[in-house]
């Protein structure tokens, strides 16, 4: 090759090399423009999740303060408001990208809260002195852990605090920077955590019986039925007053007690959505079979970022039971299940309907004209369920079957 070629050549490669280059460094630019705008999405949408995590542990707070004065039926209804916050605490506590060591006692205390104030939920009537002496204490213990929860909310709104992951999916999505971070401060947190005293109701004679040492090993096996894996694969995490206890692999947590698995969720980050919504509900459905929920049906479905959330009733008969629900979350990325929360009962039995629809359709108000109706099972009994229209809003309307009163009204605005 002449010196002549040799030039050319290196001219060339020259522009080659240059354009490379320069499509490489567009590429670059762009990728990082998408990064930044990825790392600004994830970032608020967790500090949305502790928002409502530091929202719901206020409320819990505060209802259990309300339960040391509360005297006849609003001792039931304030024991239920109670365990709706327990609930929705826990469930805004596991959309946060942290691990178990930074959470545990967090997560253990709303179970222990949450096991007691369902157990006074069950029943109606005052609650015994020893019933008391443990709201106090809960109570105590909740405001304590509260002001801990809403310091830190305050430091995060100042810009105080940041919001950061230490579960490596999300690591360089929220990378540290030497600042104060909200993860160290939860740690900080647990190991302060406010102690609280022994429960009475769970200490006397009665409960001491029943609450003798409960074998892991059934909730172990039904946590592993449920996620398809061998049971050495689990990992222990807490335990809970009722018998029941979590296991976790990777970031799925379980809940399961010796028959069946109470719940579940995936803390892993969905960041897109490739599954169509017909595949995401055949999935919620096989998953639901696998869990021996066979007779379920779907009563509706909504999407929350790039989750699906699936619910259902059981079936008795042609009637839906209203009081045996489940949701069932199916991430759109890959057509995982990553949440799950069992029915409390299934139906057994049989029940009867005395009255006819007409009959029960007398104890409508005389404005209202249903559009449709069903049978159901409502707290137990054999009721119809009538939909109404009212201009703008949709009534619903539960009647029992037995004597032909209402038994409760749902209103939802249309417009």
């Amino acid at each position: 090759m002449n010196e002549k070629h040799k030039r050319k050549l290196r001219r060339v490669l020259g522009v080659y090399a240059v354009s490379a280059f320069a499509v490489l460094a567009i590429l670059a630019a762009l990728f990082a423009g998408h990064l930044r705008d990825f790392r600004a999405a994830t970032r608020y949408s967790y500090e949305l999740s502790f928002e409502q995590t530091a929202a719901a542990v206020d409320a819990l707070s505060g209802t259990l303060e309300k339960c040391r004065y509360a005297t006849g039926e609003l001792c039931h209804s304030l024991a239920s408001e109670a365990y709706a916050e327990a609930c929705a605490a826990k469930s805004a506590l596991s959309t946060l990208p942290f691990s178990t060591v930074e959470m545990e006692q967090t997560k253990g205390f709303l179970g222990t809260v949450g096991d007691f104030v369902h157990g006074l939920c069950t029943r109606s009537g005052e609650f015994s002195d020893d019933e008391r002496a443990d709201i106090r204490s809960l109570s105590d213990t909740a405001a304590a852990y509260g002001a801990l929860v809403q310091e830190m909310r305050s430091a995060l709104g100042r810009g105080e605090l940041r919001m950061d992951s230490r579960e490596r999916q999300v690591q360089n999505v929220l990378p540290e920077d030497g600042t104060r971070l909200l993860s160290a401060d939860f740690q900080d947190a647990e190991q302060n955590f406010p102690v609280c005293a022994e429960l009475k109701t769970c200490s006397s004679a009665e409960s001491t019986a029943a609450e003798q040492y409960v074998d892991p090993a059934p909730a172990r096996a039904a946590a592993a039925k449920l996620l398809g894996v061998s049971e050495e694969l689990l990992r222990d995490e807490y335990g809970y007053a009722d018998g029941s206890a979590a296991f976790s692999r990777g970031t799925v947590s379980v809940r399961a007690d010796a028959d069946r698995a109470l719940s579940l969720n995936d803390s892993r980050l969905v960041s897109e959505s490739r599954v169509s919504d017909k595949r995401a509900a055949e999935k919620a459905r096989e998953f639901l079979s696998a869990a021996g929920y066979e007779r379920m049906k779907e009563t509706s479905r909504r999407k929350s970022g790039n989750v699906m959330y699936f619910s259902f009733v059981g079936m008795l008969g042609d009637a839906l039971c209203r009081d045996c629900r489940a949701e069932v979350g199916v991430a759109l990325d890959n057509c995982a299940v990553c949440s799950f929360r069992a029915p409390e009962s299934m139906p057994k039995g049989e029940l009867t309907w005395p009255l006819d629809e007409a009959a029960a359709q007398a104890a409508l108000p005389s404005s209202l004209t249903p559009l449709g109706s069903r049978k159901v099972v409502f707290k137990g009994m054999p009721c119809y369920e009538f939909d109404c229209a009212d201009g703008e809003r949709q009534v619903t309307i539960t009647v029992d079957a037995q004597y032909g009163r209402e038994l409760a009204v749902e209103v939802e605005h249309t417009a």
